[in-house]
């Protein structure tokens, strides 16, 4: 079926391809264009003012909270010693709970030879599958820091990551802050590729939009940090599809602010297979529908307590 799509979509004429893409080109690149521009001037303005004021440009990381950076997952032996050598020792007050969401390719022994060799790296292997909520609830347990940090056990992190991050926690309304998630293999194919793009131009325009306008509506399942204590408020994580934007539409109902921190970056593995794409696609499109047309109906009913105008 792939190749009979490639076949057609190569023997159109250019005239043909742009009226094929014109929907795209007229309403979507507009939308993105917008939100571009907009965030620039943003940002300008901002620069501007701090130079009149006579502040520093320059990032200045004052402050420093106690960090647990939990780093779930299953069946990511492969991938997850290359995530502990990026997280490890890139900020002072920080400890690592590895869980093990019932892996059958030796990912807790690989977790354990790492914490072996170094200090702060609790590992958690849970028996059976229970899910990602379960395992981030776990996590939650065995901590008393302040931050809990949410690695993708496939994801690397750059080296001020964490300290880029936990600099909106200054303020004590915000409840949570995404960071940026960037591609590692932009250029294995097509596939790959139209992932990066989308991470850059399209996730990456729309966080830093939204979150200016107070209206960001999800953390970062690959790379967030969350307040404890506005954890521990809400009960943590749902068990069900989408924790992640679930958990940040329950923080905004109980009034915490939630904020994009853009120079918090982190790296990770795009799917290269068209079937696997599909598929995430579609599990992120049922999450979207189980927890915003259902969960939280409410927020986009004017009669109701839960309603928000964004």
């Amino acid at each position: 079926m792939w190749n009979d799509w490639i076949h057609w979509l190569t023997t159109r004429r250019l005239d043909q391809l742009i009226w094929l893409l014109s929907p795209i080109l007229l309403l979507d690149a507009p939308r993105y264009a917008f939100g571009s521009v907009m965030v620039w001037l943003w940002d300008m303005w901002e620069r501007v003012a701090a130079w009149w004021r006579g502040e520093s440009l320059e990032p200045t990381y004052d402050h420093c909270p106690s960090v647990c950076v939990v780093v779930a997952g299953l069946n990511e032996a492969a991938t997850l010693g290359a995530t502990l050598n990026s997280v490890y020792g890139i900020y002072p007050r920080m400890e690592i709970v590895v869980v093990d969401d019932g892996s059958t390719d030796g990912m807790s022994e690989v977790a354990r030879n790492f914490a072996e060799r170094h200090a702060g790296i609790t590992v958690i292997r849970k028996p059976r599958r229970g899910g990602k909520s379960s395992a981030l609830n776990c996590a939650l347990a065995m901590t008393t820091a302040e931050i809990i940090v949410c690695v993708d056990s496939d994801s690397v992190l750059d080296r001020n990551a964490i300290w880029e991050i936990v600099q909106p926690f200054a303020d004590s309304e915000v409840g949570a802050v995404s960071g940026t998630v960037i591609g590692r293999n932009p250029f294995t194919n097509l596939a790959s590729w139209l992932q990066a793009f989308e991470y850059l131009r399209c996730i990456f325009i729309g966080r830093m939009f939204t979150s200016r306008l107070g209206i960001l509506s999800i953390v970062s399942g690959a790379f967030g940090a969350y307040r404890r204590e506005a954890l521990q408020r809400v009960q943590g994580w749902d068990v069900g599809p989408g924790e992640d934007g679930d958990l940040t539409l329950r923080l905004r109902k109980s009034g915490y602010r939630i904020l994009f921190a853009p120079y918090a970056q982190c790296f990770t593995n795009l799917l290269s297979s068209w079937t696997r794409l599909l598929r995430q696609r579609r599990r992120w499109e049922w999450a979207v529908i189980t927890f915003e047309c259902r969960k939280h109906v409410d927020m986009a009913n004017f009669f109701q307590r839960g309603f928000r105008w964004s």
